[in-house]
């Protein structure tokens, strides 16, 4: 009976030694495990987080024509994003002492197109900048369109001139694309660009229609001498003997 209830007493205290084993451990893993499908979206929202913040404004474009002749329409083209969309893209042309600054609409699915006339303008290699103000929807460069100033490139947070396309200490061309790209990259906006040529051409010139000389025949009688005053001077002859003959009778 003793030895009976002895090793029943054993077997108790095995399984209680077991259950203090295991019991913290299920504890802990039950209390400190999160349900998957939190951690999965707590996983997709800090992905879909990073994924706004590192968006940055773009934009791109095309022309066309890329070698339009002297009077053929140019079509400024493209498309912008993660920037204000209201606030529009502005368009930069110029070649020589000629620019051409605009503020282009933008649609709501960030595209933007606008037509130019090349009617009268020189022929030339002509550099466009598309310029998006980014989200704050402020163009940090732009220029001067009237008044003394015109023709200036300033900007427009400083209210400091950068460089002039036009009059004394102008610069035009190639140089004048180099400064707008450190103006807009420098400015401390955050503007976007993209530039691109095309190159205007002078129409062909017509082609001359040459006409053979054709040698024409004359047509003009051949000139003869008319044999009658012969004929006239023979009959005064004879007249002329008679006459002296018919005298010398008498």
């Amino acid at each position: 009976m003793n030895t009976s209830r002895s090793s029943g007493l054993a077997a108790c205290a095995v399984l209680l030694v077991i259950a203090c084993l295991v019991l913290p451990v299920s504890g802990a893993v039950s209390v400190g495990a999160a349900p998957a499908s939190t951690t999965a979206a707590s996983t997709t929202t800090a992905a879909a987080v990073a994924t706004v913040t590192s968006a940055k404004p773009f934009i791109s474009a095309t022309v066309s024509p890329a070698d339009p002749v002297v009077g053929t329409p140019v079509t400024i083209s493209g498309v912008t994003s993660n920037a204000n969309l209201s606030a529009g893209v502005q368009v930069w042309i110029f070649a020589g002492s000629y620019v051409n600054v605009s503020t282009v609409p933008v649609n709501a699915d960030g595209t933007f197109s606008k037509t130019y006339s090349t009617t009268g303008l020189p022929a030339a290699t002509y550099y466009v900048f598309a310029q998006s103000p980014g989200t704050d929807g402020m163009f940090g460069i732009t220029m001067q369109s009237s008044g003394q100033y015109a023709g200036q490139v300033v900007n427009t947070k400083t209210g400091a001139a950068i460089f002039t396309f036009t009059g004394t200490g102008s610069v035009q061309d190639a140089a004048a694309a180099a400064a707008l790209s450190d103006a807009i990259n420098l400015h401390g906006g955050d503007d976007v660009y993209t530039k691109l040529t095309f190159n205007l051409v002078s129409p062909p010139a017509a082609p001359v229609t040459s006409t053979s000389l054709q040698t024409i025949p004359s047509t003009a009688p051949a000139t003869t001498k008319s044999p009658l005053p012969l004929e006239l001077t023979g009959i005064g002859l004879i007249i002329g003997i008679l006459g002296a003959v018919l005298v010398t009778r008498k």
